[in-house]
């Protein structure tokens, strides 16, 4: 497959001299005066574009309302999609592509949540709350490819989307993702699978979104390298040797699992038509000639989010595809309506069929200290099955002057059985959660938008989680930027999820009786468009924080010096309170062709050990931008990823999990080690390609190349991808 991209990019680069020429001749025509249908070619380009034209949105399960997004065909960075440490490097992961990960960045880790076993891998797995729903003109196809290395060590990452409309209301489509990533060490391959299967009805009154999926992920395990000398100071070995030569400590050690299931977000609004009054004729020239109506232009004022893209669309004239020009003569136009929504029902239904399997075709007591079952093999599946309802009924905003804002009451019920391997045969759970709440919420406005909620929960028959959340908005106009405040502040106050008071194993066993995590949380984020610049902080005050901590049992010493021993993984939960504060900023430079980006984020917590984070992570990204022959958007550049020492927590493959370092013995700190990568990204017309030196500083002769204690990146690599759109 490797030679087939290779092939077409070489083609598409010799195709861009007579590209170009033919760009250069059609302008020459033109200055020339020899286009006398200049105004019925500017018309077809403009149905041409229309015509493959695409509307694509994220939908709040909450609410059941659509939020814009950009289409996923911006070139920019492209050459970044291809890791799963995130496009800036702000995740730890164990080296290769695809392998389990964990946020550097405190801000960005997510909450609990039941099937914790699927967090790791959020890179890959993707929820309907986050998922891009689309509405096309006619089908479109993606075909994305990455790449990099050989059939020993290399990298592949082929995605392949479609969507079509059934009609001008309902979107559908599906997505394959397939990673395989063999590994540059030995004995950590991946090899993932998805299937997506999405579609949508957005009409005045109903609007419905459905998503079905079904994943499996199969993670080879190898425990870490035996020795982080053979990365940090290869000269202490008589021999060179590769990466895939460096010993591990384990061989035949697999993760699997099987993430499956489906949701259905849909929303009924009860309201009335408005009707918008027009002018009897039709008399500005510059709204005739856009195709507009007065009243399709006032509703375009309006603020994001007010009406959707189908009110726009009805405000439009009869013939508003046909070209209009100043000297028409005045023509009647047609009163329109549009949908005021006054009271909303909303659903929202969750079913998950999760399977992990932990699978070890060796004995790991050298790994692990305690045994709970007999046999050397292991082969253990833990199951849990979500049935999950969401109710909500909604009173829209603006509906008088007394009554600006919106509300929102709701309630939730969620099912979890969980079934784990028992000392005899299988042991199975079940929890019943119900969660009552409402929100009140501001949408509409052109100055300040907020929304305000609040939930308390009870598993059994006791009241006592909750959960106070807010957020606002402000955007104003200043010296022709346009500047917002947003502000965030929350208290969630939550029992640990299942996984986290009971779990069975061979190696890993517990039963903990735990209390509630309070988590407090306020932050704000400042952005200017003009000076594009976005500064944020937020500071968090966690009491009794709950996390997974490995811990040393026998121990090996070389004299006086510790040289590894058997370990267990358990889950702790602090007495004391945890303070961090966490400041970001980012700032981008354009000169000309020149262009560069930074993303700072400094992090401080009260303990470095239970709560451990690189003091800085920055990114950078230097690049020139321009255009080969008219036609090649073309992207050259060099790359940094960077963090500082810290304590990174460690990983624990019998529970998947990343976990703290024991402070009593071995502790060690990864960091300090700048990854610079240096890229050529091109696009033309629908398609997008690049090519990627990456970690081009990597050397062979010592440094600290790693992501998390005992787990190496890759070193130096050659990445190449391609990105194809099309329209039939």
């Amino acid at each position: 497959m490797r030679y087939t991209l290779a092939i077409i990019m070489t083609a598409l680069l010799l195709a861009l001299p007579a590209m170009g020429q033919q760009v250069r001749d059609r302008q020459n025509r033109r200055v020339a005066g020899v286009n006398p249908n200049k105004e019925k070619e500017a018309d077809e380009e403009a149905r041409a574009k229309a015509k493959t034209g695409i509307r694509v949105w994220t939908i709040d399960e909450h609410s059941g309302i659509p939020d814009s997004v950009a289409v996923d065909t911006i070139h920019h960075a492209f050459q970044n999609t291809a890791f799963s440490d995130g496009p800036k490097g702000f995740y730890s992961n164990l080296g290769n592509l695809g392998s389990p990960r964990q946020a550097k960045v405190f801000t960005l880790r997510p909450e609990m949540d039941y099937f914790i076993f699927a967090q790791p891998y959020d890179f890959f797995l993707k929820p309907l709350q986050g998922w891009h729903f689309t509405n096309t003109y006619q089908p479109i196809t993606n075909i994305t490819y990455h790449e990099c290395g050989d059939s020993d060590n290399g990298e592949d990452h082929l995605t392949a989307k479609f969507a079509v409309n059934a009609n001008k209301d309902t979107g559908l489509g599906f997505c394959i993702d397939y990673i395989y990533g063999r590994g540059y060490h030995e004995n950590q391959s991946t090899a993932h699978f998805n299937f997506n299967l999405y579609g949508s009805t957005v009409k005045d009154r109903y609007k419905a979104h459905w998503l079905i999926y079904s994943n499996y992920l199969k993670t080879r395990e190898n425990g870490g390298i035996i020795h982080d000398d053979y990365v940090n100071d290869p000269q202490k070995f008589p021999s060179s040797y590769t990466t895939k030569e460096i010993p591990v400590m384990l061989d035949h050690v697999w993760n699997k699992m099987h993430y499956d299931g489906g949701q259905l977000t849909h929303r009924y609004s009860l309201g009335f038509k408005r009707v918008i009054k027009t002018d009897t004729t039709a008399t500005k020239p510059d709204t005739l000639k856009s195709g507009l109506s007065d009243t399709a232009t006032h509703l375009q004022a309006r603020p994001a989010g007010a009406l959707s893209a189908r009110d726009i669309d009805a405000a439009l004239p009869i013939d508003a595809d046909k070209p209009q020009t100043s000297n028409l003569k005045p023509q009647t136009q047609q009163d329109s309506t549009v949908f005021v929504p006054v009271t909303s029902f909303i659903h929202t239904a969750k079913l998950g069929f999760n399977t992990r399997k932990f699978l070890a075709n060796q004995n790991l007591g050298n790994y692990y200290a305690d045994i709970y079952m007999p046999n050397d093999s292991i082969d253990e599946d833990t199951k849990n099955t979500l049935i999950s309802n969401y109710l909500a009924v909604e009173l829209s905003e603006g509906l008088n002057k007394y009554l600006s804002a919106g509300i929102r009451i709701f309630g939730i019920y969620d099912y979890n059985n969980y079934s784990m391997p028992g000392l005899e045969g299988r042991d199975r759970f079940s929890e019943h959660r119900l969660t009552v709440g409402a929100q009140i919420f501001r949408e509409q406005s052109h100055l300040l938008n907020y929304q305000i909620t609040a939930q308390t929960s009870k598993e059994g028959s006791s009241w006592g989680d909750y959960e106070l959340r807010a957020q606002a908005r402000l955007t104003v106009p200043l010296f022709g930027d346009s500047v917002s405040l947003a502000l965030r502040a929350s208290s969630v106050n939550r029992k640990p999820t299942f996984f986290y008071r009971h779990f069975q194993s061979k190696h890993l066993w517990w039963d903990n009786d735990l209390d509630k995590q309070l988590t407090n949380r306020i932050g704000a984020t400042l952005v200017s468009h003009k000076l594009n610049l976005r500064l944020s902080a937020d500071a968090y005050n966690i009491t009794h924080y709950t996390y997974f901590a490995n811990q040393w049992v026998n121990k090996s010493y070389n004299g006086d010096q510790f040289t590894g021993g058997t370990f267990t993984t358990r889950v702790a939960q602090t007495a004391k309170s945890i303070n961090l504060l966490v400041l970001s900023l980012d700032k981008d430079f354009r000169f000309g062709i020149f262009n560069w980006e930074n993303s700072l984020i400094y992090q401080t917590t009260s303990d470095k050990y239970i709560l451990p984070l690189p003091a800085l992570t920055a990114y950078s990204n230097l690049y020139l931008k321009f255009r080969i022959a008219h036609v090649l958007n073309t992207e050259f550049g060099i790359d940094m990823r960077y963090f500082t020492k810290y304590y990174a927590p460690s990983y624990s493959p019998a529970i998947g999990q990343y976990a703290t370092q024991d402070t009593s013995e071995g502790l060690v700190k990864v960091g300090n080690h700048p990854v610079l990568s240096a890229y050529l990204n091109f696009h033309l017309k629908h398609t997008r390609f690049y090519i990627m030196a990456s970690h081009f500083n990597y050397s062979k002769e010592g440094g600290t190349t790693f992501g998390a204690p005992h787990y190496p990146i890759n070193p130096f690599n050659l990445r190449l991808g391609l990105s194809w759109n099309f329209f039939n």
